[in-house]
């Protein structure tokens, strides 16, 4: 018994033991485990920040308030894991225009082991550094690189990455970097692949980049030059599991798409096919209907009618959800539409952009499952059939803005349908009422735009009332609707509304103060063009802080600009053109203002004041202070600017010479000095501004001559675009957010904006002192679309080479001192509209051919010695010329130059000379017999001459 005591007590004693040791094996497990956790955790913060300093070499401001503190799980654009480590980087469009390309570290991201998305869209990324550190990023499956200037090394690193699944490489450029996509050959669980916007053709796309790939699923091969492509077209028969395909924008026609394409065993559930050259596809359409799991068609940007669309793309897609036929050819057939109504399970309808005319088809009040119906931009035209939209409940979006429907609509017609969120109802010729009869509406909208819509005018033309019960409206567009009254604070101050416009109404008054502390969410804010006056708000920067778009111009405020201006730290466009202002501009809205993109001052009354210096503004492209008064010189008023664009400071007061230093703006494209008092002579240094599309330096007493290195100005001898479409649109979501800049050409002052501001090149050097002849250099600007050198004091004759200005259009060369002829060459400029050579010393026939006959005589007068149409003075018939026989007789033969005979007394003199002198060096007894003689005659010649003059005296 006590053995087995003894047994027990032990056994108890070595259980405790082995209690111990496992708590302490387990706790010392544990503490190594959080230890390397913690130290995983710390050393993944300081990658980060060390990938944001990277981010902004040398220079930057991205991130630099987001990525703080030490939850970095918190940040932006930064997802973590259940273990709270990184599996998600997020870093798109940050790192600023004028920071130069960016060669981010590799070996920053490979401290990121479980990192499975990784999005750098957008960040002027060339190549990495240390590339070989990609292959530690085994576990990543999502990488976006799109838009970005990749060198093909960048490309070839993505086959070390086996697990990825989605590639996004949209819009890489340059082209040369797109045979390196040979590298995605490799990638077999690739699912998701976006190729569009990278010029892919037969000849640069590597053949085995589509037929490799057999897992893929969704591809995107939009906006390429694939309609000669047809090796890369057929490749896409091979991807027996796509579902998902986009061939949009590739100059495709009616036998471009390999018909393999929409077999029976296609998987294919979405196929865009829209901005292409379709026009009689019945081939096409007939094999469309083949597929049977289609549940998405895109078919806009084509030419096709209600012909070409064949019945049994309706019977044959019963479960088709969306369809686009938007910016097509369609009418009102009643085929076509009875069609459209048999697809039941549709909820995407688009026939933005056609031809239907007459009223909506009735037949669409039973399509009960459409969400969204977009009818805008055709010819439907009566009152608006409001029994239509009664039934269809699940209407999300309503589009059938710039059609002709009149009448009277009432938004109450609307009330019952509660999943309404977005509605525009803009550019028709109904009045819109919503203040009667007395509703309450079921939805709550995000959207509601409703311009040029005569609203409530029989109601006082007051706001609409409803709005202030929407409580998720986030864009408010009521602009041209001669509303009245003082700006609504209520709407202004908003705590969801994030745009804003209330442009060209008859509101009065001036901005309202916020009640309390309340600020407003807004950011974009246009109020221009009505009747607002008063000072403006010294508040602004505390009550709008997410303002990155105000505009104010075309009022009467006056007064100076706040300071608080200036605080708006988000804000990328400023516009207070055209009001009262006076004052200094702020300093803080002027240097060192990082965000500020573009800002309009022009047409105040800053009278008196010298110009201010703009500097270390680093993101400031667009700076326009036409007509504000300013005077002085311009020396050292633009200072660290990287990316300046465009330059207005016409019609001021400014003086002193053109400064010598506009080609140290890389990016400088317009420069607009008009109507100063600039003097002394245009700068060579212009010549280096190989991208220079617009100078205008008109109006000034500029003298000297013209520089002949002009024609070293790449943008004018061969076409290229002004501005990415990015910069031309500073905003796809609004279109007074648009850029416009003012031009004179054809001379007319016009504002250009979109596609011709893009292409637009132009040359003023009018209403100067100019002198001597006309650079013939010019002649070489082939891409030049307006020439201007009217009013200086040009001389000679029109360089024939004008004739290969091949793009102009308006040429104004008139009330100079120029001669001779026009050049009959010169009616090879088949674009030009715009002519004139008048108030010249021109002679001779005035050219009469191709777009020359559209001029009339004012482009010719004052003029005497031009002759022929369109003046009424006749050049001299051809009969009444002297004889071309007797010409030729007149003209002095060779032997009568004066070339001929100053020539033969040039020979004379030499043989002369080297006869005398040349036997005089060569023998003595030539030199002895040549000084006897001339001895002898002197001798004789003073005898004579003494015998003379003795006779002579004996005469007196």
């Amino acid at each position: 018994m006590m053995e087995f005591t003894k047994f027990v007590q032990k056994w108890q004693l070595y259980s405790a033991h082995r209690a111990v040791l496992s708590g302490v094996f387990w706790l010392t497990l544990w503490h190594l485990f959080t230890s390397s956790n913690g130290a995983t955790k710390e050393e993944e913060r300081r990658a980060l920040l060390q990938l944001k300093d990277s981010l902004n070499y040398p220079n930057g401001s991205a991130l630099v308030n987001l990525w703080v503190g030490n939850d970095f799980c918190a940040w932006v654009g930064i997802a973590c894991g259940g273990n709270l480590q990184v599996i998600g980087i997020s870093v798109s469009s940050e790192r600023q225009l004028g920071l130069g390309i960016w060669y981010p570290n590799a070996t920053l991201l490979s401290h990121f082991e479980n990192l499975e998305s990784l999005y750098l869209y957008d960040n002027y990324i060339g190549s990495w550094i240390m590339p070989e550190a990609l292959c530690r990023m085994s576990n990543l499956k999502v990488l976006d690189l799109s838009s970005n200037p990749l060198n093909g090394d960048i490309i070839h690193q993505t086959r070390s990455l086996p697990s990825l699944e989605e590639l996004y490489l949209s819009s890489i450029y340059p082209n040369h970097a797109i045979p390196a996509l040979s590298a995605l050959c490799e990638l077999k669980n690739l699912r998701v692949l976006d190729l569009s916007n990278n010029t892919i053709i037969d000849e640069n796309a590597p053949p085995c980049l589509l037929r490799n790939l057999s897992s893929l699923e969704t591809l995107d091969l939009s906006r390429n030059h694939l309609s000669n492509s047809p090796r890369t077209l057929a490749a896409l028969c091979s991807l027996r599991n796509l579902k998902e395909l986009d061939l949009s924008d590739n100059f495709l026609d009616d036998n471009s798409i390999p018909s393999c394409l929409f077999n029976n065993g296609s998987l294919l559930e979405s196929l865009d096919i829209s901005l292409n050259n379709l026009k009689n596809s019945s081939k096409l359409f007939t094999a469309l209907c083949s597929l049977r799991n289609l549940r998405e068609l895109y078919l806009s940007d084509n030419f096709l009618d209600d012909s070409n669309i064949p019945s049994c793309l309706f019977n044959n897609h019963s479960s088709l959800e969306r369809m686009d036929i938007s910016q097509n050819k369609l009418k009102n057939s009643s085929s076509f539409f009875s069609g459209i109504c048999r697809l039941q399970k549709l909820k995407t309808l688009s026939l933005y952009g056609n031809l239907i005319q007459g009223g909506i088809h009735p037949c669409l009040s039973k399509m009960t499952s459409l969400v969204s119906l977009d009818l805008s931009f055709n010819l439907f035209q009566g009152n608006f059939p409001s029994f239509i939209f009664c039934n269809l409940t699940s209407l999300v979006a309503l589009f059938i803005s710039d059609n002709k429907f009149d009448g009277t609509l009432s938004l109450a017609t609307f009330a019952n349908l509660s999943n309404l969120r977005y509605i525009d109802l803009s550019n028709n010729d109904f009045m819109v009422n919503t203040e009667s009869p007395s509703w309450l509406p079921s939805f709550q909208l995000i959207s509601l735009k409703l311009r040029n819509c005569r609203i409530n005018n029989d109601q006082g033309r007051v706001v609409p009332s409803f709005i202030s019960h929407q409580t998720s409206i986030e864009v408010v567009y009521l602009p041209y609707n001669a509303l009245q009254g003082a700006l609504p604070s209520w709407l202004l101050y908003n705590t969801t509304v994030a745009v804003l416009s209330l442009r060209g109404n008859s509101f009065s008054g001036g901005i309202p103060l916020s009640s309390g502390f309340a600020t407003s969410s807004l950011e974009i804010l246009d109020i221009s063009d009505n009747r607002l006056s008063g000072q403006l708000s010294s508040t602004i920067g505390n009550s709008f802080p997410e303002l990155y778009y105000l505009n104010t111009s075309s009022n009467a405020f006056k007064g100076e600009i706040p300071p608080s201006y200036g605080n708006l730290t988000k804000l990328e466009v400023l516009d207070l053109s055209n009001n009262f202002l006076h004052g200094k501009i702020p300093i803080n809205l002027r240097q060192n203002h990082t965000s500020l993109a573009q800002l309009i001052l022009s047409g105040n009354n800053f009278h008196e004041e010298t110009m201010p210096s703009f500097s270390n503004m680093s993101n400031l492209a667009y700076l326009h202070l036409q007509n504000v008064g300013f005077s002085g010189t311009i020396t050292g008023s633009l200072i660290n600017l990287p990316i300046l664009m465009f330059l207005d400071m016409s019609q001021n007061n400014l003086s002193g010479s053109i400064p010598d230093w506009f080609h140290t703006f890389p990016k400088l494209v317009i420069i607009l000095l008009s109507r100063n008092q600039f003097h002394g002579t245009i700068p060579i240094s212009l010549c280096q501004m190989q991208k220079l599309h617009v100078l205008d330096l008109s109006a000034n007493s500029l003298s000297g001559v013209i520089p002949s290195c002009l024609n070293n100005v790449t943008s004018w001898k061969k076409e290229s675009e002004l501005l990415p479409p990015s910069l031309i649109w500073l905003s796809t979501s609004y279109v007074n957010y648009r850029l416009k800049v003012p031009l004179t050409t054809k001379g007319n002052s016009r504002v250009y904006e979109g596609t011709p501001l893009s292409f637009m090149t132009g040359l003023d050097l009018s209403v100067n002192q100019l002198t001597d002849k006309i650079p013939s250099q010019l002649g070489e600007l082939t891409a030049l679309y307006s020439l201007n050198l009217s009013f200086n004091i040009l001389a000679d004759h029109i360089p024939k080479s004008f004739s290969t200005i091949a793009k102009i259009e308006s040429l104004d060369l008139s009330h100079n001192n120029l001669v001779g002829s026009i050049p009959p060459e010169i009616v090879q400029l088949h674009f030009i509209s715009t002519f004139n050579v008048s108030f010249n010393n021109l002679s001779g026939s005035i050219p009469f051919e191709n777009n020359f006959r559209t001029f009339d005589e004012s482009s010719y007068r004052g003029n005497k010695g031009l002759c022929g149409m369109p003046l009424h003075t006749a050049c001299t018939p051809p009969n009444n010329m002297p004889p071309q026989q007797d010409e030729e007789e007149d003209r002095p033969g060779i032997a009568e130059s004066d070339f001929f005979f100053f020539s033969c007394i040039a020979v004379s003199y030499v043989v002369g000379f080297w006869v005398v002198i040349l036997p005089l060096l060569v023998s003595m007894n030539w030199r002895r017999k040549h000084y006897a003689v001339v001895d002898s005659c002197i001798y004789i010649c003073c005898n004579k001459f003494s015998g003379f003059l003795t006779r002579i005296k004996d005469c007196c």
